[in-house]
């Protein structure tokens, strides 16, 4: 059963009416049902629920600026931002992935949308503190190294025209314990730009970067 939405309460000439329509699924791909939708102008705000095949659709929508919300209980909150509609526009965005909302996993990430019909994405991230010349690796499904790169003045590094999946990534640099994070679940997804936040580094003890003398880091609890 189809979940009813909730239309634009705005009165406009239906030959200059936009639309915005899309849908939200998880990290693997599946649709999730009931999603909470939110469209919002900046003066007017428009609500919708995902149907059981995960698609929204907001009709009769005027032209201009939106942010589109997705809330759903157990995952990270998404926002995406700057969404433009033009007078008689049917836009439909690609698929809204929604991050598990558990911790002792990577960092948080934003996601912003690529150049429409671009059938790879982006990982973009950094490290804390901003150092320069980090070796950053891109390990892939089989657990091997597929890329690496190397961050730059800002502690920023990128990959770019990557195949959507999940991926790990390893931190190496002199003077810091290396980071291994190859356990950990790096989304990318088709048309999207995935913003990581930074990577904590730990300056080694002494100078000795052997990661058996590391010092134990506390348990992380979960809220």
């Amino acid at each position: 059963m189809r979940i009813a939405l909730i239309a634009a309460t705005l009165l406009i000439p239906l030959s200059e009416a936009a639309s915005l329509s899309g849908s939200v699924v998880d990290a693997t791909g599946a649709s999730i049902a009931k999603a909470n939708v939110e469209l919002d102008s900046g003066t007017q705000k428009y609500q919708a629920r995902t149907d059981d095949a995960g698609v929204y659709q907001f009709a009769n929508l005027p032209a201009g600026e939106y942010s589109l919300t997705v809330r759903v209980p157990g995952f990270k909150r998404f926002t995406l931002r700057s969404i433009g509609l033009v007078e008689d526009e049917q836009k439909r965005i690609p698929d809204v992935p929604l991050d598990l909302g558990n911790c002792g996993g990577p960092p948080s990430r934003d996601l912003v949308l690529l150049p429409l019909g671009d059938s790879f994405g982006r990982l973009t991230g950094g490290v804390s503190p901003s150092v320069k010349g980090i070796e950053v690796t891109l390990v892939c499904r089989t657990f091997s190294p597929c890329r690496s790169t190397k961050t730059d003045s800002n502690g920023r590094f990128s990959f770019e025209m990557i195949s959507a999946g999940v991926y790990g990534l390893n931190f190496h640099g002199e003077g810091y314990y290396p980071e291994n994070a190859t356990g950990y679940g790096y989304f990318v997804n088709a048309g999207w730009e995935s913003l990581y936040g930074p990577v904590r580094l730990e300056r080694c003890r002494n100078g000795n970067c052997d990661p058996k003398l590391r010092p134990k880091p506390p348990i992380a609890h979960c809220e």
